[in-house]
């Protein structure tokens, strides 16, 4: 295209109106048909007021024209003589060499393009609509260089839209010329920030890994991606699924909890998430770097395989996560996944994660494998060998048998065996079966605690129950107290549900009273409350020594005695005369009963051992153990516990009812806001609690009020059920 084609025709001018019909006129009479020869003419000297038929104002608006377009547009000149064409002829032609060479390169040539259109969404609408219809490509080969003969879409295209046009021409320059010199360390930086958000010093290890193997740490990359978007769906992938080594997923009222949200509205966004991750040609893995990985050749890929990318990418992802995504990247023809994460929540038959290739997956059935394996151990009754290739060969897992295939599939089981069950061939490629004997539900337990190595909370052994014995009816966890306790190596910790084992040396089992117990009874003279709480942090340092005097003082077996200058010791032994005893340094009974009987008249009610305020809840506490006979007290002070049941028992009746309106209404608010009643499992005292009404009311117990409210919430149940 020649420069002259660039410039809008001289009666394109006169209809954007930027001369009047008649200096149009007389430019046409004297040759001047575009805007490119008015610039030359006013270039070349030639005085505007000589052009025939011009006067005042055919001259005044030529001038202005070519001086407006001269110097109201950076770095605008005037159209080149062919002398000066011809000296910036070897600049264009590096221009497009430097162009052509950053197209070799994925990164650049899209960071070009990027910033092409970047500039075209600045410029004006009439530019824009011009300009968005000629690719990177048209625009560099046609117009920056004007190198080709073919006419761009002019028509339309006037003076103001040219000055952007050449604008967007010297911005291209520029960026083409900086992508091209630009050092390969900082052009990687800066495609790792465009294209993945990632800035700073977090930059410089991609960075050194592209450098060394050719292409980018994804894992590591997709880590911290997941790291910064806080998207809902995408927080359920991170945190409802084991995606992290040493993570443990939340459950689905755990994630609803914290969103705010139904468990069945978890339910739809952690099956949307994983369905959208892990399928084939998934939005997340279109990056082509995810490519440049080396698939594996072998016939079975374990989990143990994925700590090569783990270690080689300094990442923290779960090896069954590396698994999918590869299936999902690589493998999604040639492979099938066994275990894996799960999106139902259901129970998972594998205990580990792997992928087997199809070939042997079409004539050889894995799953059944496993489970005529599993057979196997229960049946037997005495201990033998069984031959590893004997077993496959006559086994009854084969579709289709083909015996070229058989020492491939003897391999991959034997490897299934020593994941699955744990047990390892000898050299002779035989696995020992030992005879099986059945086990009660106390040693299920005592293995499961064993196998952790650590104390495990109610909740945490009968998740790891039920995901060995999917099948059992056991559907509470508090089912599981009466076998643990049975069992004569397991304790519990500190009465909190935490269980342990006793031949454990690294926990203390018990708890924070048997504790300081063990330590009185090594001792022959009482001991302070510091030298107390001193051993007893050693084992549960999550008290301190405010808890452990007010756990001696309330010990309901009056196990401890009290000695002045805060010693204890131990009821059963005898200590010498110097040391003198004191009564329980707790606040005096007189204090407390006269705090009582200031809080029940301004209140209404007696207080409750489960209050938020501090005061109350300590006042709450003292009350029911000194009314129902846990504290020691004199028969004076029972004396005074009868005459404030007395003076105050309507008040101990509004009591009862403000706390039964509390329960009524929380429960109300659980159902409209879940659709459904309490689980004995998440929310237990609800579950009891709306039991006790609907016994009270079939046995006549609530008075008018209450039998309303409970038909009203029966009634919503039924609705919603």
């Amino acid at each position: 295209m020649t420069d002259r084609e660039l410039y809008p025709l001289t009666k394109d001018l006169v209809r954007a109106k930027e001369i009047s019909v008649r200096t149009g006129n007389c430019c046409r009479k004297i040759g001047l048909e575009s805007l490119y020869d008015i610039l030359i003419y006013y270039k070349q000297g030639e005085a505007f007021e000589n052009i025939e038929g011009a006067g005042a104002k055919t001259f005044f608006e030529l001038q202005w024209l070519c001086e407006t377009l001269m110097f109201s547009i950076p770095n605008c000149t005037l159209p080149k003589f062919e002398e000066e064409i011809v000296q910036d002829a070897d600049a264009d032609a590096e221009m497009i060499e430097h162009f052509n060479a950053l197209l070799q390169d994925e990164f650049k040539k899209k960071t070009i393009e990027k910033k092409y259109e970047q500039i075209i969404q600045t410029c004006s609408l009439s530019a824009r609509i011009w300009l968005e219809q000629i690719p990177l490509i048209t625009f560099i080969s046609e117009y920056l260089t004007c190198s080709s003969d073919n006419k761009l879409p002019m028509e339309h295209f006037f003076m103001k839209n040219l000055r952007e046009a050449i604008d967007l021409k010297e911005k291209l320059k520029i960026e083409i010329t900086r992508q091209f010199y630009m050092p390969q360390e900082e052009y990687l930086k800066e495609e790792i920030f465009n294209h993945y958000r990632l800035s700073g010093s977090v930059a410089e290890y991609p960075v050194s890994y592209y450098l060394k193997y050719g292409h980018f740490p994804m894992f590591w990359i997709l880590e911290k991606q997941l790291e910064n978007d806080s998207n809902r769906a995408v927080n359920a992938l991170k945190e409802t699924f084991r995606i992290y080594r040493d993570q443990k997923p939340l459950s689905l009222a755990e994630f609803a909890a914290e969103y705010s949200i139904s468990r069945e509205r978890v339910r739809q966004i952690r099956k949307w998430i994983f369905d959208e991750v892990f399928r084939y040609e998934s939005a997340f893995f279109q990056d082509k770097n995810w490519q440049l990985y080396k698939p594996w050749d072998k016939d079975a890929i374990w989990q143990e395989d994925m700590q090569f990318y783990i270690n080689d990418e300094q990442c923290n992802f779960s090896e069954e996560f590396i698994l999918q995504i590869l299936l999902v990247i690589l493998y999604y023809n040639n492979y099938t996944l066994y275990g894996g994460l799960d999106s139902k929540f259901t129970k998972n038959s594998w205990h580990s994660t792997f992928l087997i290739k199809n070939e042997f997956v079409e004539i050889f059935d894995f799953d059944k494998f496993r489970i005529e394996f599993k057979e196997i151990q229960l049946v037997n009754k005495s201990e033998y060998l069984l031959d590893i290739q004997t077993l496959v060969t006559k086994c009854h897992c084969w579709k289709k048998f083909v015996p070229e295939a058989a020492a491939n599939i003897t391999g991959i089981a034997r490897e299934i065996l020593r994941l699955e069950f744990q047990i390892c061939p000898d050299t002779d490629g035989r696995v020992k079966i030992s005879a099986y004997k059945r086990k009660n539900l106390s040693d299920k337990l005592y293995d499961i605690l064993k196998n952790n190595g650590n104390p495990m909370h109610l909740s945490e052994i009968y998740a790891e129950f039920k995901r060995i014995n999917p099948e059992h009816r056991c559907s509470d966890p508090v089912q599981l107290r009466p076998p643990l306790l049975k069992h004569e190596s397991i304790s519990y910790r500190n009465r909190k549900s935490v269980y342990v084992l006793k031949e454990w040396t690294h926990v203390k089992f018990g708890t924070i009273r048997s504790c300081i117990i063990e330590f009185l009874s090594k001792k022959k003279s009482p001991r302070s409350s510091k030298d107390i709480t001193d051993y007893v942090l050693q084992y549960f340092p999550e008290t301190n020594i405010a808890s452990v005097r007010t756990s001696m003082f309330n010990d309901t077996q009056h196990r401890f005695v009290f000695f002045n200058n805060e010693f204890f010791g131990l009821s059963h032994k005898k200590y010498h005369p110097k040391y003198e005893r004191t009564v329980n340094s707790l606040m005096p009974f007189a204090q407390r009963l006269s705090s009582l009987e200031k809080f029940i008249p301004e209140n209404g009610r007696f207080p409750f051992a489960s209050s938020k305020n501090r005061t109350e809840r300590i006042l709450g506490v003292w009350w029911v153990r000194v009314s129902r006979g846990i504290y020691m007290i004199n028969e004076e002070q029972r004396k005074e516990i009868e005459r404030v049941k007395i003076l105050y028992a309507n008040y101990d009746a509004n009591k009862r009812t403000f706390q039964w309106n509390i329960n009524y209404s929380t429960i109300k608010s659980f159902v409209l806001e879940n659709h459904r009643i309490p689980s004995i499992s998440s929310e237990k005292f609800l579950y009891h609690w709306y039991g006790r009404i609907k016994t009270d009311f079939l046995e006549n117990r609530l008075n008018e009020e209450q039998r309303k409210k409970y038909i009203e919430l029966s009634e919503l149940i039924d609705a919603i059920e």
